[in-house]
């Protein structure tokens, strides 16, 4: 079994800015487990223990699914929380332009990978971890730094590929490899 998500990489300098964010929200205080920087990506689709046998056809899908995207623009921007700011459990960087285009793409793979034994997700919300939170230690700083940036701006990142990945656990946080890269044209 390996344990899959597939996702959009970011670029370098969107990365550097979102690391300097996960700087200022440990300074919060709070008890986080920050998303190692070269781990940071655009979020599509988190498939879970996955049959290795099966990812061939899990890379045939997402071929399917993205015939016919182009590569298009990502625009990083803002600070919010899954599930509120009451409970926070993830903090994660909002995508403000190409949300229409990575929700389009979402909606093909979702269809794509249905017959695989994937069930589709309910409310899909475009973003990039950046931190998941241990305790509730420090909650009223760390929702007041969330709040505060809310409308903060990390830069544009081109989407060139949407990329099966396999993340393995290790006790120092995941490690992530590539099983499968699919172009977008261009």
């Amino acid at each position: 079994m390996v344990r899959a998500f597939i996702g959009i990489d970011i670029d370098e300098v969107v990365r550097h800015k979102l690391v300097a964010t996960q700087e200022q929200l440990q300074a919060t205080g709070a008890q986080l487990k920050l998303v190692e920087p070269p781990n940071i990506h655009v979020t599509m689709k988190f498939l879970g223990e996955v049959p290795e046998d099966k990812i061939g056809a899990i890379a045939e899908a997402l071929k399917r699914a993205a015939a016919g995207t182009g590569q298009f623009d990502i625009r990083v921007k803002g600070i919010g929380v899954f599930p509120n700011l009451r409970y926070i459990r993830v903090v994660w960087a909002g995508v403000a332009e190409g949300r229409d285009e990575i929700i389009g793409l979402y909606q093909k793979i979702d269809r794509e990978v249905q017959p695989l034994g994937f069930r589709p997700e309910r409310d899909f919300v475009p973003h990039m971890t950046v931190a998941r939170v241990k305790t509730p230690k420090q909650k009223e700083r760390l929702a007041a730094f969330v709040k505060e940036m809310n409308d903060a701006e990390f830069g544009v990142t081109r989407a060139q590929a949407v990329e099966l990945k396999q993340s393995t656990l290790t006790p120092k946080g995941p490690i992530y490899s590539t099983l499968a890269r699919i172009e977008l044209s261009i």
